[in-house]
């Protein structure tokens, strides 16, 4: 077993020292309460970000099916060799209906006013490349010692220098368990690190499909979470959960859970996707909404998991809840005071609001007590155009991209902040908008308080520079200062605006709603996705269902982000996308100190 950082160690020991005092913590904000900043810091022109309403409904979340785990002991290094499979291209769900602008005037998008420079890549280097399945669906996540990278089908693990150590596919890390998930993985994937436990989670899809490829129940999410703080050698306990159960108050038979999102969280880890029946044919085949609680501490320690799954049936709510993610708090000052319900939210699509829910799980993340709502309209914000389809253009060609939606993008990011007498949580989420029917396309993003349980909004941006760059795919989070980083893709239809990597951000102490540091490229691309997939075939225009920005948990500052993009147009002809993983951090944030060693005892 790896040895544990001195970063690691005293982080790990400080939760110990400390754990009264945020109890102590916890207890004062609840009592006094918190809800949008009043000043003009917190809030920006042509909306009203404190507003909010209340529905109390509360749904129960009943008891999962008995799973088991299948644990893998060994070194993933020798895990069997399982062939690849063939290409294999996963069609995009439609998305259930919504209004197109919302309201019907459009508001210009909040000007930018440079003030500084974002910090250059500490790190940049390659991440997976493959010719076989499309789109790769990027993400990944950091932890103290390593980087781990997710595409469909496949999973990498680094250290921190950028060197590859392990690379394996979805079905070689299932070989042998004998479950649906052993064979037929779907990807879908998400890797998150659990920085309370020092542990890793790989999930994915698995579903077979028939003779025309389309998807057959059952349909199972396969989650790994790693034996200990290695994830190359400590092996991993793997559990196939059925999904589609049929069982009263869980999805029914046929309903496949895609775009499946997860968040780790100081008790569970956090599950959502949405429901589509694959008997009923598109576009009305978003039938309702999953969520899940799932234990931690089974996973970790091999056990008999301990469960909720729920479904709601909706036309259209419900649709992507990202629940709350703990990502490198940056020592106990960023961990949620203890009782603290996970926060599911959901940008509406039939107003212009944000929906968050706070998910209550029962004991040891079970069904006894586990509750989700109720839910907490904040609103409301600039409107736009909904950026929707196939309408990112790309040099040298007429394929488009899709830009995917209002869909909010991974991860929903939870940040606690201490101020100077108090601390404030937020969550920090981002969406693809347009600003006009035939603008291009921009990243809204938003930063909602949820102080000691008090939901209101603080403040936000449609970022659009006004460059004729379309920017879409986007992931934000937020360092231990509050500092706050969005990357995501770029193109537009001019010679060399090939789609390429950026990012942008701010400083906790920039003006309320923009993002003023100079956007910066961490890898320009050098083709257009030319090549065909389908059936018929076409162009393709699946860009991915997400890009991945974390911050470490060593220091709580650095930021890590990952996406794809070409580097030749012969590959973006064979479709074989590269992909790339970078580090950076704003110099003015600084590591926690560890705390001082108890005095010997007499």
């Amino acid at each position: 077993m790896k040895k544990k950082s001195n970063s690691q160690s005293a982080f790990l020991n400080l939760r110990v020292f400390i754990g009264l005092f945020i109890a102590l913590a916890g207890v004062f904000l609840a009592l006094l309460g918190a809800g949008a900043f009043s000043s003009a810091t917190a809030q920006g022109p042509n909306q009203n970000p404190g507003s909010q309403s209340v529905d109390n409904i509360v749904y129960a979340v009943p008891a999962g099916e008995p799973v088991y785990p299948k644990p893998f002991y060994g070194d993933v290094r020798f895990l069997p060799q399982v062939p690849q499979r063939p290409y294999y291209y996963r069609p995009r769900f439609p998305e259930p209906a919504y209004q197109s602008v919302l309201p019907q005037e459009v508001t210009t998008p909040e000007p930018n006013i440079p003030l500084g420079p974002m910090p250059t890549p500490i790190r940049n280097f390659a991440g997976l490349t493959s010719a076989f399945t499309i789109p790769p669906d990027t993400n990944g996540d950091v932890g103290f010692n390593h980087y781990i990278q997710a595409v469909n089908d496949s999973f990498a693990i680094f250290d921190k220098t950028g060197t590859l150590l392990t690379q394996f596919t979805e079905d070689a890390l299932w070989a042998g368990t004998e479950t649906l998930c052993d064979g037929n993985a779907r990807g879908d994937p998400v890797v998150l690190f659990d920085p309370l436990e020092d542990r890793w989670i790989l999930t994915n899809l698995a579903f077979g499909v028939d003779a025309m490829g389309n998807a057959v129940s059952p349909f199972y999410e396969c989650i790994a979470a790693s034996r200990g703080p290695d994830p190359v050698t400590d092996g991993w306990n793997r559990y196939a959960i059925r999904t589609d159960t049929g069982r009263p108050g869980q999805p029914p038979v046929n309903v496949l859970n895609d775009y499946p999102k997860f968040g780790i969280w100081t008790d569970c880890l956090y599950y959502s996707a949405n429901g589509f029946d694959v008997t009923i044919p598109p576009p009305n085949s978003y039938v309702g909404g999953e969520f899940a609680s799932f234990s931690k501490s089974d996973m970790y320690n091999g056990q008999r998991l301990t469960y909720a799954l729920g479904f709601r049936a909706s036309a259209n709510d419900f649709y992507t809840m990202l629940p709350s993610n703990l990502s490198g708090p940056g020592g106990p000052d960023g961990i949620p005071p203890p009782g603290t319900p996970n926060y599911y939210v959901q940008q509406s699509l039939t107003s212009l609001v944000f929906r968050v829910r706070k998910f209550t799980a029962g004991t040891n993340c079970g069904a006894r007590g586990g509750t989700l709502g109720p839910t907490h309209t904040v609103g409301s914000w600039n409107t736009y155009t909904v950026a929707s389809g196939n309408i990112v253009p790309q040099p040298n060609t007429t394929a488009l991209l899709d830009s995917l939606g209002p869909v909010l993008m991974q991860k929903n990011q939870y940040r606690r902040v201490r101020r100077r007498f108090d601390f404030r949580e937020s969550l920090w989420v981002t969406h693809t908008f347009r600003s006009s029917a035939t603008g291009p396309t921009g990243s809204q993003w938003a930063q909602i308080d949820v102080t000691g349980g008090t939901i209101a909004g603080v403040q936000q941006q449609l970022y659009d520079p006004a460059d004729g760059i379309y920017r879409w795919m986007s992931s934000i989070a937020a360092d231990r200062q509050g500092n706050v980083a969005l990357g995501y893709s770029t193109s537009n239809g001019t010679s060399p605006n090939f789609p390429r990597i950026a990012y942008s951000g701010r400083l906790a102490s920039d003006p309320p709603n923009m993002l003023p540091r100079t956007e910066t490229q961490l890898i320009a691309g050098a083709g257009s996705q030319t090549g065909l997939c389908g059936n018929p075939p076409v162009p393709c225009p699946r860009w991915g269902d997400y890009s991945s920005m974390s911050v470490d948990p060593s220091d709580g500052c650095t930021f890590w982000y990952t996406n794809e993009y070409y580097t030749s147009q012969e590959n973006g002809d064979t479709l074989s996308w590269t992909t790339r993983i970078g580090s950076f951090k704003f110099p003015s944030c600084h590591t926690p100190r560890p705390a001082p060693a108890p005095p010997p005892r007499p």
